[in-house]
């Protein structure tokens, strides 16, 4: 890789940490456009895999600074969730073999803009204390829902799941980016096997590929998402939960425009 080519992945695990601790977003839906524009050439299951690895390799990052923070969740509530989004990431993933790109983008498109809408018009509702056992059924669907998109897509589950669970009575907001990155590293690490099985017939010169993962891009956006973790969680203690949603909602929509241009002028 090129120099310019490594300083871009490197600006792009620091922003991919910075949103996963603040907004509870894996980063794969800022992976995904970037990828896609950096490797036109890269199968979009290609961009999916990597991405999705990165989603991992950054929520493992927070979770060791969440553990710290003693953040009370539910590992009831985390197992049951994780299994709906493994079950969902694995038959999206499968799915997109028998779709076009155009239709996947679509999919990734209007799945960001409902949940960027949602966000930015509804008002933040009071949550309960306890766990509800409904939420947890619930959740599941949900997350099957979004590991669906996930696995389809690439984008990582967390950008779907974080506005998914806000509309759950259980979860406070500050719970909000524990949970969906335990569910992440859960669901990602349940998922991972299918994109590491499969061998495509697109290899790249001098990159440390397994199946659909580029390693060598994994290793430079989580190794200076590691650097970023610490600033990350500073900013986290001092931002307005009600800014840093509105934030997150601009910010879908935002990729979801710039993800529909650059495919219809590539």
């Amino acid at each position: 890789m090129s120099l310019p080519l490594i300083f871009i992945l490197i600006i792009c695990g620091i922003l991919t940490n910075l949103m996963s601790a603040i907004f509870g977003i894996g980063g794969g839906v800022l992976m995904v456009p970037i990828l896609y524009t950096l490797f036109p050439t890269f199968p979009i299951q290609m961009i999916a895999a990597t991405s999705l690895t990165i989603v991992i390799g950054s929520a493992l990052i927070n979770l060791i600074h969440f553990y710290k923070q003693k953040i009370p969740v539910s590992m009831k509530s985390i197992l049951f969730w994780s299994a709906g989004m493994i079950i969902g990431v694995q038959l999206g993933f499968e799915i997109s073999f028998y779709l076009s790109d155009w239709i996947i983008i679509a999919v990734f498109v209007s799945t960001l803009t409902f949940l960027a809408l949602k966000i930015i018009l509804n008002k933040q509702q009071i949550k309960n204390k306890n766990i509800i056992s409904d939420d947890r059924l619930k959740g599941a669907g949900l997350c099957l829902f979004g590991g669906a998109v996930a696995g389809m897509t690439g984008i990582g589950g967390g950008s779907i799941m974080a506005p998914l669970l806000g509309q759950l009575r259980s979860v406070k907001p500050e719970q909000i980016a524990p949970y969906t990155n335990y569910m992440m590293v859960i669901g990602g690490l349940g998922s991972l096997y299918g994109y590491l099985a499969k061998t495509p017939n697109f290899q790249v010169d001098y990159a440390w590929q397994v199946g659909y993962v580029n390693f060598s891009v994994v290793a430079v956006v989580v190794l200076s998402s590691f650097i970023m973790s610490a600033v990350s969680m500073k900013i986290r203690g001092i931002l307005n939960p009600a800014l840093a949603r509105k934030l997150l909602g601009i910010i879908l929509l935002s990729i979801a425009g710039y993800m529909l241009i650059i495919h219809l002028i590539k």
